[in-house]
């Protein structure tokens, strides 16, 4: 017996969609509190959520598009007003009841800093080749290039500004060959909290079998024009 998978299912989706719990408040639902299934699960001890200061959806035929400004506070930092308009069609969003708004915005809990190293270790072959660009070209500007570390900048995504603010580059306790060896794991693993990402594909008890999406004509043809 095989097991067939229709269509994609966000296991992960624990709540209802955003624009679907904001019409059905008064004023759509400015001033009140709402939060993500997501950001439960992976920081349970530090608040985060968002007081909706002004709504406008597009009257969509599903109400899943719009924007929507909100006072924003992740993992227990205080952002700002945010605009949000995309991203807001997964079903995870959780309306936080009045008599519960206490216990997010009393929580002091906040995320620590991300101290990342502010230089990294120039791998032996790039090490290699400046060093005999350097003698090539000789001089000391030449030489200058050829160093064994190099300044470590930060690069992040357009989705996730916000953690910007909260990096901070230092000098790394101990050098050596490998940045892997200088940075600590911790650092990077708080970023995903306590569900570490996953990937979940169709399974079957069956043997397993090659399915042609064309003809095998198709391939035959393909193969004689070659």
């Amino acid at each position: 017996m095989s097991l067939r998978f229709f269509g994609f299912h966000d296991s992960l989706s624990e709540g209802k969609f955003l624009w679907e719990i904001l019409t059905q408040l008064r004023g759509l639902g400015v001033g009140r509190c709402v939060t993500k299934s997501e950001w439960k699960r992976r920081w349970p001890d530090q608040p985060s959520y968002m007081r909706i200061v002004k709504a406008r959806p597009a009257m969509d035929r599903w109400l899943q598009e719009g924007s929507v400004w909100a006072d924003w506070t992740f993992r227990g930092k205080h952002l700002g007003v945010y605009e949000f308009g995309t991203d807001l069609n997964r079903s995870d969003w959780v309306l936080i009841h009045k008599h519960e708004e206490k216990k997010f915005t009393e929580n002091r809990q906040q995320m620590g800093t991300l101290n990342i190293p502010s230089t990294f270790p120039v791998p032996p072959l790039q090490q290699l080749l400046s060093k005999k660009w350097a003698e090539k070209c000789g001089g000391f500007e030449a030489a200058v290039h050829h160093k064994k570390r190099a300044p470590l900048d930060v690069c992040l995504d357009p989705n996730f500004e916000m953690y910007r603010k909260f990096i901070k580059r230092v000098e790394p306790k101990k050098m050596s060959d490998s940045i892997y060896d200088e940075i600590d794991p911790g650092v990077f693993l708080d970023l995903y909290g306590r569900m570490l990402p996953t990937k979940i594909d169709a399974w079957s008890p069956d043997p397993e079998v090659v399915q042609y999406r064309f003809s095998r004509q198709t391939f035959e043809e393909f193969e004689e024009d070659e």
